[in-house]
């Protein structure tokens, strides 16, 4: 003090004049000489960098020097450089030339994380634009609010975020733009050239919150931006060699630098998918997957990711970590400890400090963990920045004094987007050069190091975001308040004291929810009566009442329900995350005080005790704990009682269990060939045409002479027995030879009393008047249909049933004036009273007894009119088939003339039969049958014969031909809407007969629908015996649906909704909400997060083909391929040509699938696609033409095995498509799959393949419509029942029974 005094005597009376005498005393410094010269040195930053560019005009240098570098990466999705600059161009161009965007406008953005969210921001920079994000979270009367202060005319959206707008703003979505293929011919890159833009241009407006009540908007310039990055690397917090990790929320700055700044000086850029910030089982696996060297995100969240990780024992996946970097709150000690504690090694720990008005940072410190043990200091000035520390009465101060930081240099801001005023208060002119007076109070230590103090003000900072509580009082103001003060309390909660008398915590709540931020909503609303003032008749927050959080339950609204056990695991999986106890379900977390590092730490209780699937936003969308049990009910699995097991049993009697019979097998095998080729090729051989309608004739015969001469008059045809005996055998071929021969011919004949006279021939009791519409029957004689019974297509009638040694046929009774829709399974020994309706999707054993004791009888049967109506229209399409054939022998004998070999010749016959096969087909669906009324129908009405039978009639005949439309091309769009449906662009449909099954006219699918394959979209639903309806089916935008799904008449998807496998959705299902995952019979909404939409880059299904083009090559595969097939098959012997076939088809397989060589970036290749095409066509034939003799024998066994699949001893195995990727399937012994059972190994998440193996062990049994999704494991003697879903990464436990979708424990 002695020195501070003799300074300040020396300066007014050391110096000549009387100036210094007249001068107010508060203007004399305090400050030392070397304390100046201590200041002086630190605002010594002056460093020389390169000459300045704009923020694109960098990316597009970058660019140049790597284009093949990766540039962004999302999950699965990715960009380079170059591919990256592609779309930016096209939506720069889009912007300038449909919008006419000019240089200097303000542009909104309004994305959740995505590649398009950073291909929006670098377009709006392209041309010369203002970027100003908009937060998705945000409620619409603030983003509206904030428009109108922008006065912006244009926003930026895409799927999930349209929606938070209404009708009268201007939106783009970006997505279009980006899945429009036809663009690049309009495009006109000059133009992009010419825009004007100078590095004093405004780069980007970010809003802050503002002290009126009113958010400020920060305006940067281009040169700000591009010195802050300077002065970063410069200081070597981020490199161009550097991978980072997008964490910043779009509101918060330091997203530009993670987005725009990576790519200015070419890093790569890692984005999370929405709510991957808060996912820290996502997070760790980024981190260490993509091997992340780059972080930067705020305090509180690195504190509580790296406590679990330390929790989890899983801090490997830091281990790529070169630079960690912290900003937007003070750096606590006890994050410092933990970093300490966990030692990250070789990585460099940055305590950054900057507001928004400074362009992202201003001051640096290196963490030193072990000397900051008491504080860490905020540091230095970076390079080209300088800070000054002043008093109250703006002196300088010195050293170990509090005073108000102002910040100069490179980063000082624009000014408040019109809000001069603002601007002229907010900065001060100093020596020439212009500060930012920052409000934040701060102490310089000996070292010249700064230490962060707090505010002068009541500004605060919360999770990193910046907040005046003014702005929160002047929205409770709104509502019906009189006075109110916010106050935040510790380091977590905001608190709003409220005068009112007419006013409860839920309406305020509810207020703030719909005009302000989920940042700045209050965690308690205190009312009062009145607010306690103090002797100035201003507000005295030190009366104001401590808030309690344990007593927040109204009294009121208990519930008085039991709690279930789910709902007390919850609670107190509550309790143990949000500090408080409470007994109320109804409470939600925010009610007790719960912040979003609460949310996050009961996510992870959540995971490891109840559903290790969970997601952030289940909690979110479902914060009280009865809400959430009700979501989670369907998912939790009991406690197992015993301990998993990963090997199987060892059974006391394997010594003496059955073998299968290679020899027998072998025998049956050939046999089956022969008598399926034997006819056609005598066909073949035969001069006249009409000789091949009698092929189906001998096939049909074929299998009930087969019948008697193997199971003998009066020998008993269903009992149990041993598997692999010789009764068993019988079976299996009978089996192999209805699903070979009968099951594609007696399609024609379904609805048919024919049908119903052939089944009796087979030795089924079937009534004169059913009606039975499926093929799908394992043993004939073992059923038994009464009069008036409809029994639906796809249905299942399986009389077999498997177990470990033994095998046991059971007969199915289905009685009279019964309804079986659609895809039903009747397994396990069936009988079905009279008058029961069964409804799709239904699994049936055991006996159903109808609901009431009586119902007058209706009739459904065919009139004789009826009748000649079926023969006529089977009559014309046998006349149908022989003109073509006829004509496509002409075309054969062409060739031949032309001295083609026999094998091209038969390869265009066969490829003109395909063609006019497809135009006959189009034409009869558009003109015969043509559109279908919304409306009921009658079973036996010449309506229902017209537009429904006729149409399966139709496409059954000519099912074939359908090859020819390419799965996941437009072509097949261009076809629907000829005749008659709503599909809009970008739709990707697998299977084209399951969609054209439906009625066109019926079907609206809009823009960006995946359908995958085995979906089917039923054309009626069953009344009853006598009665059906039809409706429309409309999928909304962006909506997938999964594997083995089924939509009834009337579904109504809305947009972003995920139709989950094996799901019945019914008019019921309907949801307006949209953006939810819809799981079980019938549909219900899951806690899943929908996967973020995709860019085109990396689809699988995208090419950027006309549909005239991708015939064409289609047409031209067919004709290479089949020109090969019939070279290689008349060249040499059957069995020889058969090897060499399973030869090409394994090998084939190992290229395509195990080795990918046609993966990755020469996937797009037109000359790779063709090849891959013409490969693919090779293999589907040998599956078509060969596998189906060796379903269910060891020879299929054997050939999976070729594929790459580890599969033990003696197992059944129903068909070629039951393992979808074998390769990666593993199959322990004695393990049975029966029909349309399926492990699958691959999911396609948003059009994104993802592939994970899976593993089944021991004597399991595998139940007709059963998936198993990948990742997933069995561990034995597990049985699955039908219709059982077995999530991704499921582990069933050891000996136990499942069902359900999704799959749960069976006592």
């Amino acid at each position: 003090m002695a020195q501070q005094f003799h300074s300040m005597l020396e300066h007014i009376f050391g110096q000549s004049g009387n100036d210094q005498l007249s001068e107010p005393i508060y203007g004399l410094s305090l400050t030392l000489p070397d304390e100046k010269l201590l200041m002086k040195s630190m605002n010594n930053t002056q460093t020389l960098f390169p000459r300045l560019n704009c923020i694109h005009h960098e990316f597009v240098h970058q660019m140049i020097k790597y284009p093949q570098k990766l540039a962004i990466e999302l999950d699965d999705q990715s960009l380079t450089y170059s591919e990256f600059y592609y779309y930016v161009q096209m939506l720069s161009l889009n912007l300038l030339n449909k919008h006419e965007v000019k240089s200097g406008e303000i542009i909104c953005q309004c994305v959740e994380r995505s590649l398009s969210m950073v291909i929006g921001i670098m377009s709006i920079e392209m041309i010369g634009a203002v970027y100003c994000p908009l937060s998705p979270r945000d409620p619409q009367h603030r983003l509206h609010a904030l428009l109108q202060q922008t006065h912006s005319r244009l926003v930026l959206v895409h799927s999930l975020t349209k929606t938070n707008f209404n009708g009268s703003i201007l939106l783009f979505d970006i997505d279009l733009i980006l899945t429009n293929s036809n663009i690049t011919e309009e495009m006109s890159f000059h133009q992009l050239s010419s825009v004007e833009v100078t590095p004093d241009s405004i780069a980007y407006i970010i809003f802050t919150s503002g002290s009126t009540g009113i958010p400020k908007a920060v305006q940067v310039r281009h040169r700000n931006f591009a010195e802050c990055m300077n002065s970063l690397i410069y200081i070597n917090t981020f490199t161009k060699n550097d991978i980072m990790i997008q964490m910043a929320r779009c509101s918060f700055d330091i997203h530009v630098q993670e987005t725009l700044g990576s790519l200015m000086i070419g890093a790569t850029l890692i984005i999370l998918h929405p709510g991957g910030t808060v996912d820290f089982d996502y997070l760790s696996e980024v981190l260490d997957k993509k091997e992340i060297t780059y972080m930067h995100t705020v305090p509180s969240l690195l504190y509580s990711f790296f406590s679990f990780l330390q929790n989890c024992n899983n801090l490997y996946t830091l281990r790529h970590l070169r630079s960690l970097c912290s900003i937007g709150e003070p750096f606590s000690i006890q994050l410092n400890s933990l970093i300490a504690s966990i030692d990250i090694p070789k990585c460099s720990v940055w305590n950054l400090y900057g507001p928004a008005e400074t362009t992202i940072a201003s001051t640096f410190h290196l963490v030193n963990t072990m000397a900051d043990q008491r504080s860490v200091p905020i540091g230095l000035s970076l390079p080209n920045y300088e800070c000054m520390i002043i008093d109250e009465l703006s002196q300088p101060i010195s050293v170990d004094q509090d005073g108000e930081l102002l910040i100069g240099g490179v980063g000082v801001f624009a000014g408040y987007s019109g809000r001069d005023d603002l601007t002229a208060r907010a900065t001060v002119v100093i020596d020439d050069n212009r500060f930012y007076q920052t409000g934040d109070l701060v102490r310089m230590d000996k070292n010249g190091l700064l230490h962060y103090k707090g505010r002068k003000d009541h500004q605060i900072k919360l999770h990193g975001q910046r907040i005046e509580l003014g702005e929160i009082e002047r929205c409770l103001l709104q509502s019906s308040v009189s006075a109110c003060v916010v106050v935040k309390l510790n380091d977590d909660h905001l608190v709003a004291y409220v005068q009112s008398s007419n006013v409860d915590e839920k309406q305020l709540r509810e207020h703030c929810q719909s005009h302000l931020p989920p940042h700045m909503i209050p965690s308690k609303f205190i009312v009062l009566e009145k607010l306690p003032l103090n002797s100035n008749g201003k507000i005295d927050r030190k009366l104001l009442p401590a808030p309690n959080f344990a007593t927040a339950v109204e009294i009121d609204h208990i519930d008085v329900s039991p709690l279930t056990s789910l709902e007390e695991q919850l609670l107190s999986i509550f309790a143990r995350s949000f500090h408080h106890e409470c007994r109320n379900p109804n409470m939600s977390f925010a009610a007790l005080g719960g912040t979003s590092l609460d949310v996050i730490r009961a996510v992870a209780l959540i995971r490891q005790e109840l559903y290790s699937g969970f997601e952030f936003q289940c909690l979110v969308s479902n914060p009280s704990v009865r809400e959430l049990a009700r979501i989670l009910q369907p998912l939790v699995v009991a406690p197992e009682e015993t301990t998993l097991v990963s090997m199987s049993p060892s059974l006391a009697d394997n010594h003496n269990r059955p073998c299968p019979s290679l020899f027998i097998e072998a025998i049956g095998i050939l046999v089956l060939m022969y008598q399926w080729f034997y006819p056609i090729w005598w066909a073949f051989q035969s001069s006249h045409c009409l000789v091949v309608f009698i092929v189906p004739i001998i096939h049909l015969l074929l299998y009930i002479v087969f019948q008697r001469l193997l199971f003998g008059l009066g020998e008993q045809l269903y009992q149990k027995d041993t598997l692999y005996s010789w009764r068993y055998y019988r079976w299996w071929f009978l089996e192999r030879l209805w699903s070979i021969n009968n099951a594609y011919w007696l399609q024609h004949l379904v609805g048919t009393p024919f049908y119903n006279l052939y089944l009796r021939w087979c030795g089924a009791r079937i009534s004169r008047h059913a009606h039975i519409y499926t093929t799908r029957i394992d043993t004939p004689w073992l059923l038994e249909v009464g009069d008036f019974t409809v029994i639906n297509s796809e249905t299942m009638l399986s009389s077999m049933s498997y177990q470990d040694q033994t095998y046991e046929l059971h007969s199915i009774v289905v009685g009279s004036h019964c309804s079986i829709d659609t895809r039903c399974m009747l397994y396990n020994g069936v009988n079905v009273s009279d008058h029961v309706h069964i409804k799709a999707m239904s699994a049936v054993t055991g006996y159903v007894a109808a609901v009431n004791d009586y119902k007058s009888p209706k009739s459904n049967s065919l009139s004789y009119g009826h009748i000649i109506y079926q023969l006529i229209c089977l009559a014309c399409l046998i006349l149908i088939h022989s003109c073509l054939l006829r004509v496509t022998y002409y075309v054969y004998q062409y060739c031949l003339t032309f001295y083609f070999p026999l094998s091209v010749s038969l390869a265009v016959g066969y490829l003109f039969w395909m063609i006019t096969s497809l135009l006959v087909t189009i034409v009869l669906l558009k003109f015969v049958v043509g559109h279908v009324l919304r409306r009921k129908c009658s079973l036996n009405s010449y309506y229902y014969l017209h537009k429904i039978w006729l149409r399966q009639l139709i496409i059954t005949s000519f099912h074939q031909a359908f090859q020819l439309l390419p799965t996941y091309e437009r072509l097949f769009l261009l076809l629907l809407r000829w005749l008659g449906g709503q599909a809009d662009d970008d739709v990707k449909v697998a299977e084209v007969v399951p969609i054209l099954r439906f009625p066109s006219n019926l079907l609206r699918i809009e823009r960006s629908v995946t359908i995958f394959s085995r979906v089917m979209l039923a054309p009626f639903e069953m009344i009853d015996e006598v009665d059906c309806y039809f409706d429309y089916i409309s999928l909304g935008p962006n909506s997938n649906l999964g594997n083995g799904c089924t939509l009834m008449p009337a579904t109504q998807l809305p947009s972003n909704t995920m139709i989950g496998n094996l799901t019945r959705v019914i008019r019921e299902t309907n949801n307006s909400s949209g953006d939810g995952v819809w799981l079980g019979i019938p549909a219900q909404r899951m806690p899943f997060i929908l996967p973020e939409k995709v860019s085109p880059v990396n689809d699988l299904t995208f090419h950027d083909f006309t549909p005239i083009y991708s015939f064409v090559q289609i047409c031209l595969n067919f004709l290479i391929s089949h020109c090969l097939l019939i070279t290689l098959y008349v060249s040499m012997p059957l069995f020889f040509t058969i090897i060499v076939h399973l030869i090409l088809y394994c090998l084939f397989y190992r290229v395509l699938f195990i080795r990918g060589w046609f993966s990755g970036a020469t996937a797009s290749s037109r000359v790779v696609l063709f090849i891959q095409t013409t490969f693919s066509i090779i293999m589907s034939r040998f599956s078509i033409f060969i596998t189906p003799f060796l379903s269910r024998s060891q020879y299929l066994v054997f050939l999976f095995r070729l594929l790459g699949a580890r599969i033990g001893y003696d197992v059944v195995l129903p068909d070629i498509d039951c393992l979808s990727e074998p390769h990666l399937t593993t199959i322990g012994n004695y393990v049975r799959l029966a029909s349309d059972a399926h492990i699958q190994c691959h999911t396609f998440e948003q059009r994104l393949l993802k592939l994970a193996p899976v593993t089944v062990h021991d004597s399991s049994v595998l139940e007709s419509f059963s998936i198993v999704l990948p990742g997933s494991i069995l561990h034995g003697q597990n049985h699955l029942l039908p219709f059982t879903l077995v999530m991704k990464n499921d582990q069933i436990p050891f000996n136990t029974t499942w069902s359900g979708i999704p799959a749960q424990k069976r006592c």
